[in-house]
């Protein structure tokens, strides 16, 4: 079967044009003997070695079914809390009063990029019917604005982590806790908290909220591939249940495509199959993604974060030896104002990069000229990035502009652009919650795909949790002014900070 070069499903358009034909024959001939089975993701099937579980995210899309008992046992509870959820989001809307809410959402990593990325894109849609407060850093600043901003009678707060013991989100809760009970007193301080977690019971252990408000996930479900679960639940507050709906039901008609298409035919198997040849066959270590318009202003910290967080292992899936070649470092953008940055580098640096683009073909706004004029840019560079010009052909044209020759040699090959550089254009027909639905499934499903090529578990995250550990001893040391036990670099790094500080 030959390789399409061009796959419409769920609302998108994916363009595979601009590659070569040896990378899409690599592509096809490595997805067709890749041996994991995308059903899978709906089977009580251990995908996550090193933790021993399923991969179940899929399931937490409203309407998907699993394929076993454990996992549609999974998919009732996940679609159960789901609609208790929407439920009480639904009810404490309504009964907000023409004050309206401040929501404060207490995340980090995954269960932040995914739902900030995506309230800003559909907060250009429509207004959120809630005030939301964003705080995932460390970072005194941003907690003090929030709180000189939120009215504590109109605050309700969202604790969200898979595990309840994320440190960024813990440390800046127990702030949050104090300024509102500073306001409202303990018990009604308690009241207005709300957990999303697989860790129900800590979380109620911890903060004493009602469990009526402790909206549970599973542990099933990696925190970057949460925003479908209770996770999501500041996306219902903000835009309400049908728009929620909308979003889930573009990611199961991508998830259809995905599980009923062979994976060489499939959207996003071709994506993987690509960056996979790319990575392995071609030696390229670079991935950039740009994407035209404001909307997608915090999807590229989303996308960053599920493929390098996802595919940044060099350890095979059983453990059992070393990985040396896996996922690319990923750079990515919002169009026009990246192809100031760092389109300089995907066009004429030595080592050439491959790239993927991602522009909405109807505009979600009234000024026509100025959409054509981004959609135009967004295919410019697909176009220099994969025929070039070279340096040939910019001495002619500076010669026929009055160039002497050998100036004209000289400044054409500054200008000289080689071509080349690969690029999948990935269309959405719009921006509406389904398409924003689908394109997020399709990069689920890709990341998946392509880890799986690499030979190694995309679910987990070790590497992380390293850094955690060591930043709790450091602060410990920091706080008793002791260095003992830690890196002779990091002592040195302590010293300069307690001379600072006294």
């Amino acid at each position: 079967m030959p390789t399409p070069t061009t796959i419409d499903t769920s609302g998108l358009r994916l363009e595979f044009s601009r590659h070569g034909a040896q990378a899409l024959a690599t592509a096809h001939t490595t997805l067709a003997t890749l041996p994991q089975n995308p059903m899978d993701l709906v089977r009580d099937t251990v995908l996550n070695g090193s933790e021993g579980r399923p991969a179940w995210h899929v399931l937490s899309r409203l309407g998907a079914r699993g394929d076993d008992q454990a996992s549609q046992a999974a998919a009732d509870f996940l679609h159960a809390e789901h609609a208790r959820m929407a439920d009480w989001a639904e009810r404490l809307v309504a009964n907000a009063g023409a004050d309206g809410l401040d929501i404060i959402h207490l995340g980090a990593g995954g269960s932040e990029t995914p739902m900030l990325a995506l309230y800003t894109a559909l907060a250009v849609l429509q207004p959120s019917r809630c005030r939301i407060h964003w705080v995932a850093n460390l970072d005194g600043s941003t907690l003090e604005v929030v709180l000189a901003t939120a009215k504590p009678a109109h605050t309700w707060v969202l604790i969200n982590s898979k595990s309840f013991r994320t440190q960024e989100v813990m440390r800046n809760a127990d702030a949050v806790v104090r300024w509102l009970s500073g306001h409202l007193g303990a018990e009604a301080a308690r009241a207005r908290l709300v957990a999303l977690t697989a860790n129900a019971d800590l979380a109620h252990q911890r903060f004493g909220m009602p469990m009526a408000q402790v909206f549970r996930s599973l542990q099933e479900i990696g925190g970057r591939f949460s925003v479908w679960s209770a996770h999501g639940m500041v996306l219902l507050l903000a835009f309400g249940r049908d728009i929620f709906d909308q979003f889930h039901a573009g990611a199961r008609a991508m998830d259809e495509h995905f599980l009923g298409t062979p994976l060489n035919a499939s959207g996003p198997g071709l994506m993987a199959g690509l960056s996979h040849a790319y990575r392995v066959r071609f030696g390229l270590p670079l991935l950039s993604i740009g994407l035209y318009g404001d909307a997608f202003s915090h999807v590229p910290l989303y996308l960053q974060q599920l493929l390098m967080e996802s595919l940044g292992k060099s350890t095979s899936a059983d453990g059992a030896q070393p990985v040396h070649v896996s996922g690319p470092a990923v750079i990515s953008g919002v169009g026009t104002p990246v192809q100031h940055t760092y389109f300089q580098l995907l066009h004429q640096a030595a080592v050439p990069v491959f790239h993927e683009i991602i522009a909405v073909a109807r505009p979600w706004h009234a000024r026509l000229p100025e959409h054509l004029a981004l959609l135009a840019n967004a295919l410019g560079q697909a176009d220099a990035l994969w025929n070039g010009k070279d340096a040939s052909s910019w001495q002619t044209e500076l010669m026929a502009q009055g160039m002497a020759p050998d100036a004209a040699a000289r400044a054409a090959r500054h200008r000289a652009c080689p071509g080349g550089r690969p690029s999948t254009f990935i269309w959405m027909e719009q921006l509406t919650p389904y398409h924003l639905g689908s394109l997020l499934a399709l990069y689920e499903h890709r990341t998946v795909v392509e880890g799986w090529l690499y030979g190694i578990n995309p679910f987990d995250q070790w590497g992380v949790e390293l850094g955690k550990t060591l930043a709790g001893r450091i602060e410990h040391a920091l706080l008793a002014q002791n260095t003992q036990g830690l890196s002779a670099e990091t002592a040195a790094s302590l010293l300069y900070l307690r001379e600072q500080h006294a």
